[in-house]
This record gives structure tokens, sequence and C-alpha cells, in this order.
């Protein structure tokens, strides 16, 4: 009896819709997909020649948008960009998710990487986060 409890269990979270952020989980889960989607994604950053520089992948809830980024973001960490991976779920309590605080998140997660990768961040900017 106790072996089919742990059947369920492990099924259970094998069917829970996380991310594969890590190596190891890509290398042991990940099926290769959307090698179109992280080509038009790289171009777009590439030909992006805005001021902000700022990309909105969006999608619905297990699509894959986490899987996705998660391998366009090891890719990118071979070249010359910054690349931050972090759940919303992980930062943010539910009930208190808005656009408000997702941006915020955001904020301190590029800034704790920032800080720990020692990229240079302008005196300005940094002022602005803290006020």
């Amino acid at each position: 009896m106790a072996s089919r409890l742990e059947e369920f269990k492990e099924a259970y979270v094998n069917l829970d819709l996380l991310p594969l952020q890590g190596q190891k989980e890509l290398e042991k889960f990940r099926v290769t997909y959307g090698e179109d989607v992280l080509a038009e994604l790289e171009q777009l950053i590439e030909d992006d020649d805005s001021r902000d520089r700022k990309t909105i992948f969006a999608g619905h809830r297990g699509c894959g948008k986490s899987t996705l980024l998660s391998e366009f973001g090891r890719r990118c960490e071979e070249g010359d960009y910054f690349v931050v991976l972090f759940s919303i779920a992980n930062t943010i309590e539910m009930s208190d998710v808005n656009h408000i605080n997702i941006l915020f998140a955001i904020a301190v997660n590029l800034m704790a990487k920032a800080e720990q990768e020692d990229v240079e961040i302008k005196p300005a900017l940094r002022q602005s986060f803290l006020d």
C-alpha cells in the first residue's frame, strides 16, 4: 500500500507545471522544441536599438515560456549578455501579485545579480531604484 502512495506522490510531482530552470533539469526533461522561437527572440534582442531594450515574452501557464527562456538564457551566458533567471512565484506571495510588485521583483533580482557579477550600474539608475 505504501508503494502505491509513493507512486501517486511521484506522479503528482511529475505533473506539476514548474519551469525547467537548472541545467540538470533541462538535460533530464527538456524536449527540444522552439528552435525557431529561440532564433527569433535572439534576433529581436540583437536588433533592438531602443534606449530601454526591453522585450516581453508572454504566453499561458504551462506553455513552455520559462523553459524556453531558461534555454535562451543559458545560450546567452555564453555570449555577451547579462542573464538573470528567477521565479516570481518564489519571490512574491501569490496574494500580493500585481504589476508593481512584479516589476519591483524584477528590479531587485537584476540589481542583486549585477552586484554579484560586479556589473557596473550607473549611479543615477541605482538611486532611482532605491528611491
